[in-house]
């Protein structure tokens, strides 16, 4: 479990350009949870994820995983346990590395004194894990990583990530930078995983249809907050045109974001 209690992003403080990004958020994330999250640019979705990853240092607050305080645990230690893709496809891989040499140190994330090698039984493993990706890749495990398409490494991040095990996957916004047909597998494919392996997500994204399919709660952000926090059961009678006239009555303004109102 996930729990945030009144955290808060302030960058450059006591000076001109002091800006608060986050203002003291609460949100508690349930194991098994798969929260969508959305809100127009500005609205400190990707702030929430570099606190909660350990990118940005909190200006005040706590962050508490699985009953672990990590508020002030750098961010190559929670690494450990949180499990993030970005929208860069290029990001979740090294380019100069083959495929197999890349699984092979995300399966031993985390293993201090460990020495990695490579054998028939892993490659093995590896060749059965990539078949659920039904792109080839079983057969390509010697090929650099940088030959690959930007849905094919995306895809091979995701499977990356869950075979670490993380206790809290974020998702960044990680199919915005695909074509539509490669966002579809990489979106099926995340849904397939999160169920199968029972993960706690967050899932930034900007296709509001997409926020409200999956997932079983949707959380809305503006100008730093949470403004919205919807259930399954909430969602299920939910529209954009629903969501966003939420929006309206609570800001009394309209939504900032065309392009959200667009990717449906």
């Amino acid at each position: 479990m996930l729990k945030i209690e009144q955290i808060s992003k302030v960058f450059y403080p006591g000076t001109v350009n002091e800006k608060t990004a986050i203002e003291y958020i609460d949100l508690t994330v349930n194991d098994g949870d798969f929260i969508t999250v959305v809100g127009s640019n500005g609205s400190g979705k990707s702030t929430l994820f570099n606190l909660i990853s350990g990118t940005y240092p909190v200006t005040g607050g706590k962050i508490t995983l699985n009953g672990k305080d990590v508020t002030n645990t750098p961010e190559y230690k929670r690494a450990f346990t949180i499990g993030r893709i970005f929208q860069d496809p290029t990001k979740g891989t090294a380019a100069k590395m083959s495929i197999e040499d890349n699984m092979v140190t995300a399966l031993h994330k985390g293993m201090k004194g460990l020495k990695i090698t490579l054998n028939a039984s892993k490659r093995g493993y590896f060749k059965e894990e990539l078949k659920q990706l039904s792109m080839g890749l079983e057969d390509r495990l010697k090929d650099n990583v940088g030959l690959l398409s930007g849905g094919q490494r995306q895809a091979l991040t995701l499977l990356m990530t869950v075979l670490s095990r993380p206790q809290m996957l974020l998702l960044d916004e990680h199919t915005a930078a695909l074509d539509p047909r490669n966002a579809q597998i990489v979106m099926d494919l995340t849904t397939q995983f999160i169920e199968r392996y029972k993960l706690t997500s967050l899932m930034v994204t900007h296709n509001m249809q997409h926020a409200i399919d999956f997932g079983n709660r949707l959380i809305m952000m503006d100008e730093g907050r949470i403004i919205l926090d919807l259930t399954a059961e909430e969602k299920q009678s939910l529209t954009v045109q629903k969501l966003v006239k939420m929006f309206k009555s609570i800001k009394n303004q309209e939504y900032a974001s065309d392009e959200d109102l667009l990717t449906t």
